[in-house]
């Protein structure tokens, strides 16, 4: 085995070093005189702060952010900093003096190394650098229970994905400042953020992939993502009126079309609007991946409604459908059923469920009795 190590090229050991929290990375410096130089030319830094490595002895902030600023200035300069990780964990915040002015100093050196992938997940009580908004080189940019208190400027001109996961903001309209100075944004991942005001957002024509979770404040305009090619929803409806607002849908103006899109995930929280699933698969013409997450308990009952007409993408588009959580419900039934005996192009029917092998065997008599529009369609259970 150490034959097979040292016969590795350099590159390779250091792709292998990536992946390992850095400070197991520099660890590794004690191997051999080969070893030594090898953390310095790692593209990648992973450096975490949680309350095992430091907090136990008393320790505060102060010594990890002296760390990761020396490794930092010890990183190979000649070597491209592809990506790196901040993290520090949500439970340690609130007790300890949080030194502004180093973790400033630390985000500055990160991003003047031309940095194309960041990571940062802080407790939401500590601010993030608004510098962070304005990094000419930033390709990814993952942020996890941020605070965005201060919002000057953002301009992120070559930025493609965009991850926001409980970022907690402090002004009306930030979203969508954040997402106005992303002009080549192809990914958007929101989860548990403020959207603030509906008025601000732009068609962003690049963004073709999103998952939408279940945010806070007025509804998400769909209307930024028409162009979209994979879009997953999760709604969240305990109430109907934040429910239908979340979507932005009512009777008078609908959902907007959705041209290119040709996958969708459709994640109910609680429990199924039928008539709301078949309105948005009419406004998505040419979707061939269709994925329905059902709640995992049966909270209220759910009426079936046929629709009045086939949507365009089941009849002629739709190739893959998948139920998740089936639970053998008439409604559930009938919807497999439906999309059976109308999707002519279809190829797999995909259900999974938690049925015991008796609901099972009663579920394949009744879908093995219903007519199928395509011939070659396979029915699939997990």
């Amino acid at each position: 085995m150490e034959d097979r190590i040292r016969a590795l090229a350099d590159g390779i050991l250091g792709h292998i070093l990536s992946v390992l929290p850095t400070r197991d990375t520099i660890a590794t410096s004690c191997l051999s005189k080969r070893w030594c130089p090898l953390w310095r030319s790692v593209p990648a830094l992973d450096l975490h702060l949680d309350d095992q490595t430091y907090f136990q002895s008393g320790c505060i902030y102060s010594p990890f952010l002296n760390f990761a600023y020396a490794t930092l200035l010890s990183h190979n300069a000649q070597q491209p900093l592809m990506l790196v990780r901040l993290r520090i964990n949500t439970r340690v915040g609130p007790n300890y003096i949080f030194p502004k002015a180093h973790f400033n100093i630390l985000i500055k050196a990160i991003i003047e190394r031309g940095i194309k992938n960041l990571h940062l997940e802080m407790p939401l009580t500590l601010p993030l650098p608004s510098s962070v908004f304005n990094c000419k080189t930033l390709v990814v940019l993952k942020l996890w229970q941020v605070g965005v208190d201060i919002l000057q400027s953002v301009d992120l001109p070559v930025l493609k994905i965009l991850h926001l996961d409980y970022v907690r903001v402090g002004g009306i309209g930030y979203i969508s400042r954040i997402l106005r100075g992303c002009p080549v944004l192809e990914e958007l991942r929101a989860n548990r953020v403020n959207f603030g005001t509906i008025v601000g957002y732009q068609s962003m024509p690049k963004l073709v992939r999103a998952n939408i979770g279940t945010n806070f404040g007025v509804e998400f305009p769909l209307e930024v993502v028409k162009n979209f090619v994979l879009l997953i929803l999760f709604i969240l409806n305990y109430l109907q009126v934040f429910y239908l607002k979340f979507l932005q849908f009512n009777h008078q103006h609908g959902f907007p079309l959705f041209p290119n899109l040709i996958h969708l995930e459709l994640n109910f929280v609680t429990f199924i609007k039928w008539y709301v699933v078949f309105e948005l698969l009419i406004h998505c013409p040419n979707l061939q991946s269709f994925e329905l997450n059902k709640p995992m308990a049966r909270i209220l009952p759910q009426d079936w409604a046929c629709p009045r007409f086939v949507p365009e993408c089941i009849s002629s588009q739709l190739r893959r459908c998948t139920v998740m959580n089936y639970k053998g419900t008439e409604c559930e039934l009938q919807f497999v059923k439906y999309i059976l005996h109308h999707a002519r192009a279809l190829q797999t029917m995909t259900i999974q469920h938690g049925l015991n092998m008796w609901e099972k065997f009663g579920m394949l008599q009744q879908l093995a009795m219903c007519p199928r529009g395509s011939a070659t369609c396979k029915l699939l259970f997990k």
